[in-house]
């Protein structure tokens, strides 16, 4: 997948099943919280309205994200910058060189837009599956 962000070409590839469920064991507590927003982001989702989707959700993530240890941080945000590349003069640069970003004009934002396009590019179809409404038997247990 590719897409842009402040001009430059970015180039993304999907995580490894293993790092697939690395992420996702990192994001699930953090996702189980925004459940009751899901049916509203799925919505605006349909309407292609990115802008209002991150203005809902950004605000949750990064708090969410901000509860998390270094080390949970680490596990999710180093394993998706590992599969980004930027494009630069005629070909494509790994965005991390070691535990280092490549680029030093890139910011937390443009850090956070391309975890986010990875996990949304390889988790997508498991994200999807999550329930945005209680199970008939987590509605009787309530």
């Amino acid at each position: 997948m590719e897409f842009e962000i402040k001009g430059n070409a970015y180039r993304i590839a999907k995580l490894s099943v293993f790092d697939q469920f690395k992420v996702s064991r990192k994001l699930l507590p953090v996702l189980s919280g925004m459940l009751s927003d899901f049916q509203a982001i799925k919505a605006l989702a349909e309407k292609k309205d990115s802008a209002s989707i991150m203005e809902r959700v950004l605000p949750k993530i990064a708090q969410s994200l901000s509860d998390l240890s270094d080390e949970d941080a680490n596990a999710v945000i180093f394993p998706c910058l590992a599969v980004a590349a930027r494009k630069h003069m005629k070909g494509w640069v790994p965005v991390m060189q070691g535990d280092q970003l490549a680029f030093d004009d890139m910011d937390m934002v443009d850090m956070l837009q391309i975890v986010g396009r990875v996990v949304g590019d390889s988790l997508g179809n498991f994200l999807r599956e999550l329930p945005t409404t209680p199970t008939p038997e987590e509605a009787v247990e309530g």
